[in-house]
């Protein structure tokens, strides 16, 4: 939890808070939610209508406006881009925002200039990840536009330190939170094992994630979610544990559903396409969580990462990489085991550990169940984006940077 210099009461402000996804984006609507139940007048800008804009128009209080702003490299599109980004312009000057709060590189390049049709809001941009740094158009508009934000959210700790290299001016970590109360370790795993035919001590290694195919050189072999070094770990696993059974969980974000053949075809490659399940996008996460013994996280780059969070709270071993923000979540030895990226052996190594210990895994998931009660919880999350709302607003007034301490 944090403690923030606060000169006078907190007042009700005026939020935008723009995205660029239109699916997905939990973390997203979590935030957007707990904001407004602070009592906040938020509106929510997307680009385009989808399951988020719906699940957005669920929550009372929230405002929420389709505008399709972006970028693309199809030339016949740019005058609709500009069209776009111009209503979101004139939107703001409309709307007349105290603070314009955007995630994800899209959305935050669209907001840097869309806040100049309004200087007196505050500009914040929270970032989840780093991937569009690793892409030197991204990474050239970022150094270009990064000093219009008056505050920069770092969603793990790695995140902060590489914008505060970068020279934004002002920067704090702000894991994204969820509902912790929501993942209850006391679900029956019955539904989900008897759904697969796995007995009582089948060991069950899942990795829930979405799909990302990405033509980026650095995930050409191996993509952002690190999917094939589960499916490579696979058979090192089954050495050691013959009777395991294995799920990947989620499915393609965007695409033609080829990457996913692609991952199923390797697993048949290597001969463990039997032992693999691909179930596809599933919305009963508390019901899968409860059904695994081990969740993975292979990513290549990754932040905090809310699977991870799930399956402390739902008390599951875990395995992740040692990249990004997974180590501010998967201590190792503490609240689960970390290995290096792109590292089957290693992978199947600590997942091997963990089955082979029940006692000990459990211990750790404990633990680590305990530092997302204290580290995600949603309600604490928002509250120090709040207060740091009227901290960045008072600071920008007296022309100093944010002070950030830890109670």
């Amino acid at each position: 939890m944090s403690t923030f210099d606060s000169g006078k009461p907190p007042r009700r402000l005026r939020i935008l808070q723009i995205t660029s996804t239109a699916v997905g984006g939990s973390w997203f609507h979590d935030q957007v939610r707990g904001l407004a139940e602070l009592g906040h007048e938020v509106c929510a800008v997307l680009p385009r209508e989808g399951p988020l804009a719906d699940r957005l128009r669920r929550v009372g209080g929230v405002r929420v406006e389709i505008i399709g702003f972006g970028l693309s490299r199809r030339i016949r599109q740019l005058p609709g881009l500009m069209a776009a980004q111009w209503r979101l312009m004139k939107f703001v000057r409309e709307y007349k925002p105290d603070v314009i709060h955007s995630h994800l590189i899209i959305a935050m390049l669209a907001a840097r200039v869309a806040s100049f049709a309004h200087r007196p809001a505050l500009v914040v941009s929270q970032v989840p990840g780093l991937v569009h740094l690793r892409m030197a158009p991204f990474r050239i508009l970022e150094w270009l536009s990064l000093r219009r934000d008056d505050l920069v959210l770092g969603s793990c700790r790695a995140i902060a330190h590489r914008y505060r290299a970068m020279g934004a001016r002002s920067v704090a970590v702000s894991y994204y939170g969820c509902d912790v109360h929501r993942f209850d370790p006391a679900t029956p795993p019955g539904p989900f094992r008897r759904e697969f035919g796995l007995g009582g001590d089948t060991p069950a290694i899942g990795m829930v994630a979405y799909m990302y195919p990405s033509k980026l050189r650095e995930f050409r072999q191996v993509g952002v979610k690190g999917h094939e070094v589960f499916i490579d770990a696979v058979p090192l696993i089954l050495r050691q544990n013959s009777d395991a059974r294995f799920f990947v969980v989620g499915d393609e974000l965007v695409g033609d559903g080829e990457y996913r053949r692609e991952l199923e075809r390797r697993a048949a490659r290597l001969g463990v396409a039997d032992r693999i399940r691909f179930t596809g996008f599933r919305s009963d996460i508390s019901s899968v969580m409860a059904g695994l013994d081990v969740l993975v996280n292979p990513s290549m780059d990754e932040s905090a990462c809310y699977t991870v969070v799930e399956a402390l709270l739902m008390r599951k071993g875990v395995v992740a990489t040692e990249v990004g923000g997974l180590p501010d979540t998967v201590q190792h030895g503490h609240t689960g085991l970390l290995v290096p990226p792109a590292d089957a052996a290693a992978l199947a190594q600590a997942v091997n550990a963990l089955v082979a210990d029940p006692a000990a895994r459990l211990r750790m998931a404990d633990r680590g169940r305990e530092l997302a009660f204290r580290q995600f919880d949603i309600a604490g999350t928002v509250s120090q984006v709040d207060e740091l709302y009227h901290q960045a607003l008072a600071a920008r007034g007296r022309r100093r940077p944010l002070r950030w301490r830890k109670a």
